[in-house]
């Protein structure tokens, strides 16, 4: 046991031992008593003051056991746990894009030990430090997308806390790992890490990216869009997908809430819904929707805009940043996309192309996660390197002390007593003037 204010402590010793001196120092009036001699001696009062033995010993005991817990409680208490060679705080992923969450369970209960963190996310975080035998036995594939930036920044958070406790700390991830779980502040939050990663992937899920039995496209006749449908034999008139070139309408929401159905606002020439434009247009090499990617020199021209409203990605740019969003509305979605059809070249006559579309007009929830990670995206993600040792990790702003409000809790319980017992004891001192000669003061 450690203490973080240990000032406290010595004060608390000096109170109690000068509550020890201050006992000692205590006087009695003896009890007198007239002599038949002395009525002819001149009245006078006469004090007689000796030192008495020490009284009250549970008196003085519950003194200085108040001030010694009430300056322990100020001295803040942290009970360190046994020291061990590498602690370890694993990251669980009950995302979407999780396979089967049995998996998920059994890879985190084998690095899981005793006084090991656990950190369960999909697209938010949470932080599991007492029971994670428990709670990992507990865990369920949730129906939300996967944030990887948030999972690692709970974990590097919650790592601080085992400082004391090891020599060195590993951060453990398992996950399918796949593209739709990074965004563009993942690599900036990893490398906030001074060691490596230990990743263990599993098994994604597998969802169906059939298109829909077609999809309308409205649009100019020269659209590339429409074109690529109408070749690809992807178009149909009466469908659950609806593709929209031009300005969306009312009426396009209306549809879409009014049934399962997905519609995709692909403006040509204006921003989507959401976005702003970039200060500095670039060009990018691929983006994926789903598990389709599609490969090709892509102007860039818009980005999500950080005040709008959430939404959930169904297409990253290869960098990790968002190119199409979708919204709920009513019992259908829309979505918007901020990607710039090429208009040159025969990559809109490509059968990759035509897997692209079905991927943007699959149904809503259902558009899915996107391949996994490359071999040099995972190597970056993990890093290189030992494990981190614990005194290149900051210590925590704050430290729990479990021990205080109990502490507090005593010294009140003692307090009470104190004064029950002052009440039932006899006075520490007392003064009896009696009548006396000169003789008896003699």
């Amino acid at each position: 046991m450690t203490f973080l204010a240990p000032a406290f402590l010595y004060i608390a010793g000096g109170v109690a031992l000068g509550a020890i001196g201050l006992h000692f120092i205590v006087t009695r009036q003896p009890l007198s008593s007239l002599l038949p001699t002395v009525r002819f001696m001149p009245p006078s009062a006469v004090r007689v003051t000796t030192v008495a033995p020490p009284e009250d010993l549970r008196l003085l005991a519950l003194r200085v056991l108040l001030a010694l817990v009430i300056g322990a409680a100020f001295a803040r208490p942290v009970v360190l746990p046994k020291h061990r060679p590498i602690a370890r705080v694993v990251i669980a992923d009950v995302s979407r894009e999780v396979g089967d969450i049995a998996t998920v369970r059994d890879s985190a209960r084998a690095l899981l030990a005793s006084g090991d963190i656990l950190v369960v996310f999909d697209s938010t975080a949470r932080v599991v430090r007492r029971g994670t035998a428990d709670s990992v036995g507990r865990l369920a594939r949730s129906g939300r997308d996967g944030s990887l930036s948030s999972a690692l920044i709970a974990a590097f958070r919650a790592a601080t806390e085992l400082r004391g406790s090891a020599d060195s700390l590993d951060v453990a991830l398992v996950s399918p790992l796949r593209t739709s779980e990074i965004d563009g502040a993942t690599l900036a939050i990893r490398a906030l890490w001074p060691g490596r990663l230990h990743l263990l992937r599993i098994a994604g899920r597998a969802d169906s990216l059939a298109p829909p039995p077609g999809f309308s496209v409205r649009a100019s006749r020269d659209d590339p869009v429409a074109l690529a449908a109408a070749m690809g034999g992807q178009q149909g008139s009466d469908t659950a997908a609806r593709i929209v070139r031009d300005r969306g309408t009312a009426a396009d929401s209306l549809w879409a809430a009014s049934g399962q159905r997905t519609l995709v606002r692909w403006p040509v020439h204006e921003a989507p819904t959401g976005w702003i434009a970039r200060s500095l247009p670039d060009t990018i090499g691929a983006v994926v929707a789903g598990e389709s990617p599609l490969v090709y020199p892509l102007e860039r021209r818009w980005r999500l805009d950080a005040a709008a409203s959430p939404a959930r990605v169904v297409a990253r740019w290869v960098d990790g940043e968002p190119a199409a969003v979708e919204r709920r509305i009513g019992q259908g979605c829309i979505r918007d996309v901020a990607i710039a059809a090429p208009t040159r070249g025969d990559v809109m006559l490509r059968p990759t192309f035509a897997r692209f579309l079905a991927a943007l007009v699959a149904p809503c929830q259902a558009a899915g996660g996107g391949p996994g990670l490359g071999a040099a995206e995972l190597a970056v993600l993990a890093g290189g390197g030992p494990l981190a040792a614990t005194r290149t990790i900051p210590a925590p702003d704050a430290v729990a002390t479990p021990l205080v409000p109990w502490l507090l809790a005593a010294a009140l319980v003692l307090a009470l007593l104190e004064l029950g017992v002052r009440r039932g004891s006899v006075p520490l001192w007392t003064e009896d003037a009696a009548p006396a000669t000169s003789a008896e003061a003699a």
